[in-house]
């Protein structure tokens, strides 16, 4: 398999899809390709990438359709021969190139794409140095903040709070974030849920809680990291996937504020962001 680079001028097929997730591009080729592409609107592109390494994944139905499962669990992963990653689902297959860039997926239907896109994507993420966190990323004059925590935690209440106060809501299910070059961190959004092509600079990562009065507070580095850790999407189950996921995160917790934000379900909670996103 060969990373996709298209003449100039050059377009994708009906059943292919042209994707930039956080800087990163990849081509879909799937009979979904239609479905995804709407569902995925804000993240589709258009244009001419001569001479850009693309990523690509490549979907087909299975030769035996198998049911559909009523719950859904984390793929089995396995280390392949060369390098490469398998995942394997309750009805469908995947492999994965050693270098991350390259996908072949056995089934059908929307899910297993992008189950296997994410794993794509935190893969890349994991070259750069960065993470792919389930969270929710709230921006403010080009600052943004990153905050994650256990189901119920607040994630897509703040969100959407942030939201109707005319907030710019990043992500509020997976959060793209990684370091520049000349120092700092970005986060950015992803397609999923009410997620945004855009990308702002991160200055604090932190958890939530609740009260009745909203306010932000520095948080200890160790307990955001407890969180974070078990938030971000391992990009493959070695030994060197988890200890790059590690480094990963211990940068971001020496370069990046830990907070948490303690919040109401009212508007008080768009005046505490203001306040502490406004000062940088």
């Amino acid at each position: 398999m060969h990373s996709l680079s298209l003449p100039p001028g050059g377009s994708l097929s009906r059943t292919e899809l042209f994707l930039r997730i956080a800087g990163w591009p990849v081509a879909v080729e799937a009979p979904e390709a239609g479905a995804l592409g709407r569902l995925f609107s804000r993240f589709v592109v258009s244009r001419d990438v001569a001479g850009e390494e693309v990523a690509r994944l490549r979907a087909v139905p299975p030769a035996e359709l198998r049911p559909e499962p009523s719950t859904r669990t984390l793929p089995r992963t396995s280390r392949l021969e060369g390098g490469g990653v398998g995942l394997a689902g309750e009805d469908y297959e995947a492999t994965l190139s050693a270098d991350g860039r390259q996908a072949h997926v056995v089934g059908r239907g929307r899910f297993p794409i992008e189950t296997v896109l994410k794993v794509m994507l935190a893969r890349a993420l994991a070259r750069r140095g960065g993470l792919l966190v389930h969270g929710v990323a709230v921006a403010h004059q080009g600052r943004a903040a990153l905050f994650t925590g256990h189901s119920g935690a607040g994630k897509s209440t703040l969100g959407a709070l942030w939201g109707q106060a005319g907030g710019q809501v990043l992500a509020d299910e997976l959060v793209a974030v990684w370091p520049e070059a000349g120092g700092g961190w970005r986060a950015a959004g992803t397609p999923w849920n009410v997620g945004q092509p855009v990308e702002a600079r991160l200055t604090a990562v932190g958890t939530l809680a609740w009260d009745a009065a909203s306010r932000w507070e520095v948080q200890p580095a160790g307990e955001v990291g407890r969180m974070l850790l078990l938030n971000a999407l391992l990009p493959e189950a070695t030994p060197a996937g988890r200890g790059g996921l590690l480094a990963a995160a211990g940068r971001l917790l020496s370069e990046v504020a830990p907070v948490r934000l303690v919040f109401a379900r009212d508007a008080s909670v768009a005046t505490a962001i203001q306040g502490a996103l406004g000062h940088g």
